[in-house]
């Protein structure tokens, strides 16, 4: 191939990758900011469908992935995966991480005005002077999965997760059982929890209410400020022999900032 091929090669290639970020970050940006029991989005068909198919055919396998003891969970992310592979899937991963980085950001432009809901009880009223020097994590998104039974109690998040979002992913391959079962919010009664340290059960119980379900579909992405009243779950469910498959993104701060906001936890 020629060099001036080779250019027009590249041309194409960066115009689909810009059409693609173009397309999913269009999709958040339409999306209604919702804000009971706490400020989350909705959108469905988040992906376009050349990296929703593309996530089925590339989903790693079991010895690509890193095990963890949070919920038999596997997960790696996309930079990962490019590391480990080799041609179409590297430059699949790599697509995949530029089209959710700007995505991420799009999602964090929708939820900014709601930004105090996290870090005003976290470090106070002053809390915008507080952010500005405030350094973040590179934007990657990693692909996620459960097997066996499901539960996630209610729970915030780790405190360094500013934003947090997922994609859930339907099972090509044996479907999930039903009823499949998404993600469970849940209004505080005033009750309040700083990061992801277990909630005694007694007060869990006590504070905590179901308020609105978040419906597993294939291809929807919900995302949400995780702030001290952010409480959230999967409610028990047996997938038998399939997968809860998610893609995770978000925004999260860097260890040493969140130090020097959070002090030491």
């Amino acid at each position: 191939m020629d060099g001036a091929a080779e250019q027009q090669r590249a041309k194409a290639a960066r115009a689909a990758v810009d059409a693609l970020t173009g397309e999913m970050a269009a999709r958040v940006h339409a999306a209604r900011v919702r804000t009971r029991p706490f400020p989350h989005l909705v959108v469905d068909d988040a992906l376009p469908a050349t990296l929703r198919q593309g996530l089925d055919s590339a989903w790693p396998r079991d010895d690509q992935m890193v095990h963890t003891n949070f919920g038999g969970r596997r997960e790696k992310t996309a930079t990962g995966l490019a590391k480990i592979t080799a041609g179409a899937q590297r430059s699949f991963w790599n697509v995949l991480r530029h089209v959710t980085a700007a995505a991420s950001e799009e999602i964090a432009r929708k939820l900014d005005r709601h930004l105090a809901d996290k870090f005003r009880p976290l470090i106070g009223p002053d809390w915008r002077r507080r952010m500005r020097d405030a350094a973040y994590m590179p934007a990657d998104c990693q692909v996620a999965e459960y097997r066996g039974r499901v539960e996630l109690a209610p729970h915030v998040d780790h405190a360094r997760l500013v934003i947090n979002g997922f994609v859930y992913l339907d099972d090509p391959d044996p479907p999930t059982p039903e009823p499949r079962r998404g993600t469970m919010l849940y209004t505080s009664g005033g009750f309040a929890w700083p990061s992801n340290i277990a909630i005694p059960e007694k007060i869990r119980d006590h504070f905590l209410k179901e308020a609105v379900d978040i419906g597993w579909r294939d291809n929807r992405l919900f995302a949400y400020v995780n702030g001290p009243w952010s409480f959230h779950g999967v409610p028990p469910h047996d997938l038998g022999t399939a997968r809860r498959r998610l893609l995770m993104l978000g925004r999260a701060l860097t260890e040493e900032t969140a130090a020097r906001l959070f002090g030491d936890e």
